[in-house]
């Protein structure tokens, strides 16, 4: 069997077997790809601190039949925010799941790639909620499924005022081109301000402004009604941020 060595982040974890884990990487040069790791839950392998979730890593790989193993590997980077905080670790693991589920197996898309450090790094500054609904709308647009946020999706015009959204008609629409249109939602020009300053945010520079939690609040239905549609589910995920949000 070939060996190869890349550096991934790891965006899923379940325990397999006695002592092993079932990992799901995500790295620049492959995309997403699943690996096993034996032995690593054992106190004395040198895998146990090394195969967490949302590490980065650089991994030396054995091809297998079916699945690849891990057989060594070192952390690149580690995220204090997400180790030390229930919330901020909630909401990433939310970002990682969307990607998880998104992405195509062994598909190589940088751009995803480069943008998850940028995520959880601004979880340590900033409220991990609104990040992660501002990545998740960055992530359907990087998975082309992105929605119209400042303009009809029927017919184009840009949005002044209160309008109505709609995610079988792929986005926002004003009243004209909502009519007869079934499961809409209230769409108020607030919460269209927000998604909007949310879509140009500049990553490398985060700004700062007001966000009103009703409009973050509906801004979040949407993103996750849509993500619902898509998939036919809810995110396992989301179990963890409702169980943060009520302690």
């Amino acid at each position: 069997m070939g060996a190869y060595t890349t550096e991934a982040i790891i965006i899923g974890s379940k325990n397999w077997g006695e002592a092993d884990k079932m990992l799901r990487f995500f790295s620049r040069e492959r995309g997403k790809f699943k690996a096993t790791a034996f032995g690593c839950r054992r106190p004395k392998s040198p895998l146990a601190g090394t195969m967490q979730m949302l590490n980065v890593v650089e991994a030396t790989m054995t091809e297998g039949e079916r699945i690849d193993n891990v057989r060594q590997a070192s952390v690149k980077r580690r995220f204090k925010a997400i180790e030390s905080d229930f919330s901020a670790m909630a909401y990433a693991s939310f970002i990682a799941e969307m990607v998880s589920e998104m992405e195509p197996d062994d598909v190589p898309h940088e751009e995803v790639y480069d943008f998850l450090p940028k995520v959880f790094d601004a979880m340590e500054s900033r409220n991990p909620r609104i990040i992660a609904v501002a990545a998740g709308y960055r992530l359907l647009e990087c998975a082309g499924v992105g929605l119209s946020l400042d303009a009809c999706a029927s017919c184009g015009k840009k949005l002044t005022g209160d309008a109505y959204f709609s995610i079988d008609e792929g986005g926002a629409l004003d009243v004209e081109c909502a009519r007869d249109v079934p499961r809409l939602y209230q769409y108020a020009a607030t919460t269209r301000e927000l998604l909007t300053k949310l879509k140009h945010m500049d990553w490398d520079s985060l700004p700062t402004f007001t966000v009103k939690k009703k409009d973050l609040m509906a801004a979040e239905k949407i993103l996750l009604d849509d993500i619902h549609q898509m998939l036919g589910r809810e995110l396992k995920s989301l179990k963890f941020i409702e169980q943060i949000q009520q302690k």
